[in-house]
């Protein structure tokens, strides 16, 4: 029968012929309906012409296939010489079967057996991980072989984390761990299983960026752990270096003519762009500018407000009423939810040392502090001067900085937050932000002021502090304000759907970024420079390549609903 329209087909390559009284599939290609539909492929070659298989015809009698992912499932295909399932090729044979799998990233634990029924006891060595994606509307195929010859080495996303890029390499999206199946692949790309018991090694071998590699676990000999905690980068690359070697009796792919049991891979690291939609209850992660989500996370979200990244990649979001909820990579497992001492968070801010800060508004009036992992009680409650804190700005050494709308003022605690904090309030009036930059310089977005203005504060503060610049040109109902690595000062207006920048001393005009905004809110600078704008009046996120102001621009907008905030993995200065 044909394949069912979306169905994913794995298909077994077998390189050896079974005996003509197995099969029952008529030499027409028409197969009688069966559990898992059985259709005959075009015939595709399995094993180099001269190279003798690595797995010997019979001790093989069915494969198990045991899915992970959006749609979990098993299915067991016959290899045996009562297969009903199997039709010749020009060098073997193909056994095929159809899945209904939803679109998505999956893995799938291969077992191959000598009984036909695939009993526990007739496993042979232990299984094996593959990894795939099911894409909608695309015909998706697995195409496993058995005892063929390696003529190349991959690693493969186990998630929707990191893809293979088309020069090859892999592409990491954001920091953290990630995880990656080792494949060996014959001269036709079909991916090898079954053999001998395997070593697999993975290990950094040069480059710019520093990768952690996880060795794997015995039952799960090539599923590895690769892990990113550095900084962002636009161009910077590694390299990995990956090897296979015969760990145990039995048939060696590696001793075969040809073969290729060693290989490298170049991988990057490309930031992950997070976008809290408040209307929908939902974060979105974009990877690459790409407007289709990687992930949508909504498990223990309402009405999120504020997002940070912390240098593992783990996501800390604010969820109205009451918690902060953490993500870590890949963002689909049970989330940790802190709730102790958080009410109606309004801003999230990580230190150094990745502790976490937490602004509670909505008459609580603290700024709560939380030590990894998170799950006690605040390790500090910080009340003195808060008064419906609204944004919140860590130093290089720590200093806590809190704007404070109801009180007009920005307060500023040292660490370890206990003492008397310092107070900035000259000129100030419904500060709404605060932002810094490398030399220490503080900035204060002033929405109740007449005009709308931002303030620049130089240090060392005091409660004598005075404005060293008074910023208002082109400023209309700001947003989040950020300052990039170069000390440019970037305004969200949102009362003139424009994003203005500010280079110091901020006196002149600013150049005036537009263009697909309206009421822009909330701001982020990828390392390459990108702009990415927070549209809360047209549920988008616009980007703009540097230097801003061309008539050009991408959009963002599917699953992007009221956004709130953005953030970055790994972060930026914004």
């Amino acid at each position: 029968m044909n394949v069912p329209s979306g169905a994913t087909v794995i298909k077994v390559h077998l390189p050896w012929s079974l005996p003509a009284s197995a099969g029952q599939a008529p030499r027409n290609n028409v197969i009688p309906p069966a559990p898992f539909a059985m259709t005959t492929p075009s015939a595709t070659p399995t094993t180099p012409a001269g190279a003798a298989p690595s797995a010997t015809p019979g001790a093989v009698a069915a494969l198990s296939f045991s899915v992970a992912g959006p749609t979990p499932l098993n299915a067991t295909v016959n290899l045996s010489s009562t297969a009903t399932s199997c039709v010749p090729a020009n060098t073997g044979t193909i056994c095929q079967t159809a899945l209904g799998l939803n679109p998505g990233t999956y893995t799938a634990s291969v077992t191959l057996y000598s009984n036909a029924n695939a009993s526990p006891l007739s496993a042979i060595g232990t299984a094996q991980t593959v990894a795939f994606s099911v894409v909608a509307g695309l015909n998706n195929v697995v195409n496993l072989s058995v005892g063929t010859v390696p003529a190349d080495l991959v690693l493969v996303p186990a998630t929707a984390m990191a893809v293979q890029n088309s020069a090859g390499g892999i592409d990491f999206y954001g920091a953290g761990k990630h995880e990656f199946v080792f494949e060996m692949l014959d001269a036709n790309q079909n991916v090898i299983v079954g053999g001998a018991p395997m070593n697999y090694t993975v290990s950094p071998s040069g480059g710019a960026l520093t990768f952690a590699v996880t060795p794997p676990l015995a039952s799960q000999p090539n599923l590895f752990t690769i892990a990113y905690a550095g900084t962002a980068s636009a161009t910077a690359t590694a390299s990995l270096h990956l090897a296979v070697n015969q760990a145990g009796p039995g048939p060696n792919p590696c001793a075969q003519p040809a073969a290729a049991c060693t290989d490298s891979v170049t991988v990057d690291v490309k930031q992950l762009l997070a976008v809290a939609n408040s209307s929908a209850n939902t974060v979105t992660l974009y990877a690459g500018a790409q407007n289709a989500p990687a992930v949508v996370i909504a498990s223990g979200l309402v009405n999120p407000q504020g997002l940070v990244f912390d240098s593992n990649g783990d996501l800390f979001v604010a969820s109205e009423p009451s918690s902060v909820v953490e993500y870590a990579p890949p963002y689909t497992g049970v989330p940790t939810t802190i709730a102790a001492g958080v009410n109606h968070p309004q801003a999230l801010a990580l230190d150094n040392r990745g502790n976490l800060f937490v602004a509670n508004g909505n008459g609580s009036n603290t700024v709560t502090e939380y030590i990894a992992p998170y799950t006690g009680g605040p390790s500090a409650t910080i009340s003195g001067g808060v008064d419906d804190p609204v944004s919140l700005a860590i130093d290089a050494g720590d200093s806590l900085y809190v704007a404070n709308s109801a009180a007009n003022t920005v307060t500023v605690y040292a660490s370890p937050y206990g003492g008397t904090p310092t107070t900035v309030s000259n000129g100030l009036n419904g500060p709404n932000s605060v932002a810094l930059d490398s030399h220490g310089n503080l900035f204060a977005s002033n929405l109740n002021s007449t005009p709308n203005a931002v303030l620049e504060f130089a240090p060392p503060f005091s409660s004598s502090s005075a404005p060293a610049a008074w910023i208002t040109n082109g400023i209309s109902e700001q947003g989040a304000i950020a300052v990039n690595a170069n000390a440019n000062l970037f305004v969200p207006n949102q009362g003139a759907n424009s994003v203005t920048e500010y280079g110091a001393p901020y006196s002149g005009a600013p150049t005036t970024i537009k263009g697909g905004q309206s009421q822009p809110i909330a701001l982020a600078i990828d390392a390459a420079g990108n702009l990415f704008v927070a549209n809360y009046g047209n549920n988008s996120v616009t980007m703009y390549a540097p230097p801003y102001a061309g008539a050009s621009w991408l959009t963002i907008n599917n699953g992007v609903v009221n956004p709130q905030a953005l953030a970055l993995s790994p972060s930026t200065s914004i």
